[in-house]
């Protein structure tokens, strides 16, 4: 077929923000790569996030013109008074072939995709899944270290293990802490009941950073930031979807009332754009069965490329 030149949202194949499709990673030659990862087994309550990628990447059709490759014009900010992403490439190098009840062999087959995506020097772009997904993504980095991981999560994901099982999505950053090249991880938005004492006073007791939703609202983002060392290194994002108010981002797994607002998260991103330099960035735990509005998933997208821009914003 002729190639399409409207590219409107609602034709065509609905790749992420419209960007051709790079099954092989040996082809893929772009500043981003989107791969996902249909994957919630490791999810206690409410299964569905294994939907994610393709509800994600449906929405993302809205913003095709970022997906234009080299001739792309980006996206000018109106807020920051500047143009974003332009020229910038993106591939959507599709889905991790994940198999029912093979974490191992799943896990294994998400840190080999992660791998050639940054040996081909590509930013990685994660779309989970559930939040276990993140530890065999960072496990690709092992030479990025010493590496900061960003938290924005209503929970810490901390625990050491649930009812002796180490891989859920109860855990990916104490197995994530674990990685000799992850020097520290640095938490936003943490609030609720699920996450337990003996969590907190572990994670700071290994360096880590937490900062409650409280923390955000009463001291705000700039005074945080100050708490962080200043030094420029590597960072990674992680953006559980239940970071934000469920008013804002219904559809997730479990959420926790009072979270972040997508400002004060675009904040956080910002900040960290200028301290260091980004390396990879996944979203995780949307649910498109629980919220028909769609909401959830376009400020999923909104919220990628505002990270992917802070990667692309000094260069």
């Amino acid at each position: 077929m002729k190639q399409q030149i409207t590219s409107l949202p609602h034709t065509g194949i609905a790749t992420f923000c419209k960007a051709p499709y790079v099954p092989d990673l040996t082809d893929l030659n772009a500043d981003v790569a989107v791969i996902g990862i249909p994957y919630d087994e490791a999810t206690a309550m409410r299964p569905g996030s294994r939907q994610a990628p393709r509800a994600i990447r449906d929405a993302s059709t809205r913003f095709g013109f970022l997906g234009k490759g080299v001739d792309s014009n980006g996206f000018y900010d109106i807020n920051r008074d500047r143009k974003l992403l332009s020229g910038v490439s993106f591939a959507d190098c599709g889905d991790v072939d994940v198999i029912y009840f093979d974490q191992d062999r799943n896990f294994d087959l998400i840190y080999s995709a992660v791998t050639q995506i940054l040996e081909k020097e590509a930013l990685p772009v994660i779309l989970g899944g559930d939040h276990s997904i993140s530890y065999p993504v960072l496990r690709a980095y092992e030479q990025f270290g010493p590496l900061r991981v960003i938290l924005i999560d209503a929970h810490l994901d901390y625990k050491d293990n649930l009812l002796g099982l180490k891989y859920t999505n109860n855990s990916p950053f104490r197995r994530a802490f674990e990685l000799s090249h992850v020097e520290q991880i640095i938490s936003f938005g943490i609030r609720g009941i699920k996450s337990t004492d003996l969590e907190l006073r572990e994670s700071r007791s290994h360096g880590n950073l937490v900062f409650s939703n409280y923390d955000v609202f009463e001291q705000g983002i700039a005074a945080l930031m100050h708490q962080i060392p200043d030094t420029v290194g590597n960072y990674y994002v992680s953006i559980d979807i239940d970071g934000l108010d469920p008013a804002i981002c219904p559809g997730t797994e479990s959420p926790e009332a009072e979270g972040l607002t997508v400002t004060q998260v675009k904040q956080i991103l910002q900040h960290i754009g200028s301290r260091g330099r980004l390396v990879g960035v996944d979203l995780v735990e949307v649910n498109p069965y629980l919220d028909p509005s769609e909401l959830t998933q376009h400020m999923a997208v909104q919220l990628l490329i505002e990270t992917i821009a802070t990667a692309f914003d000094n260069a």
